[in-house]
């Protein structure tokens, strides 16, 4: 690893300081907050809380990687990092923010599920992926990095159409692949593809889904290699 890609690097990370701390302070507060509610209101008729921690940290890595293509690279172009290196400390940074918010997430449920237990709180569930396999904190962060891969790089190929297309081109592409999708679930093959994936889903099926986000990410390369700093309307 060369001393631009390092630089790149902590400049990414050193930017990402100020809204990690917002994120992680008002997702721990809204999981007190709950905890409270569920602890008074355990023998209150069939009260039952769920949380899925994965919603908040899949949104969260969406819109970094989204937003990384319009705020960052122009940046790193007039600091004249060479698109080589943007486009690997990219791979590098998506690799390690995914386990990152994997082991944070996980280890937040696992203190918690540790504190419900000490204090007998029994109807507050944790929902997961993992729970299609065997759940427990191993599974649920392999799982969280192997997707959040696949998120990243799949919202940054998007936020890169988006940077050379202009909002015309983007929402052309969203517009054919909503199209696409809301064909597939009306004539069926959509349902079919997942009610035959999810009860065979392992380790495997979400591995195949962080090979399917390189390739994405490989993809990507073609629009960073002739990227600009200025952007398209």
């Amino acid at each position: 690893m060369n001393n631009q890609v390092k630089g790149l690097l902590y400049y990414y990370t050193q930017d990402l300081m100020r809204h990690g701390k917002i994120f992680w302070t008002i997702l721990i507060a809204m999981l007190i907050v709950l905890s409270f509610l569920a602890y008074f209101l355990i023998d209150v008729g069939a009260t039952e809380f769920y949380w899925m921690m994965p919603f908040a940290t899949y949104t969260n890595v969406c819109i970094i990687a989204f937003q990384s293509v319009k705020k960052d690279i122009p940046f790193g172009l007039k600091m004249g990092a060479i698109r080589n290196n943007i486009f690997l400390s990219y791979f590098y940074f998506f690799l390690g923010y995914s386990l990152f918010m994997a082991i944070a997430g996980n280890t937040l449920q696992l203190v918690t599920e540790g504190m419900h237990h000490l204090f007998g709180v029994s109807n507050f569930i944790f929902s997961h992926p993992a729970m299609l396999l065997t759940d427990n904190w191993l599974t649920r962060t392999i799982i969280d990095t192997f997707f959040m891969f696949f998120l990243m790089a799949l919202l940054f190929l998007v936020g890169l159409i988006f940077y050379r297309s202009g909002l015309i081109g983007g929402g052309l592409f969203l517009a054919a692949f909503l199209v696409v999708s809301l064909y597939g679930l009306f004539d069926g093959w959509l349902i079919d593809a997942f009610a035959n994936i999810l009860p065979d889903a392992s380790i495997l099926t979400f591995f195949i889904l962080f090979l399917i986000g390189i390739v994405l990410y490989m993809f990507s390369y073609l629009f960073i290699k002739r990227m600009t700093v200025v952007q398209k309307v």
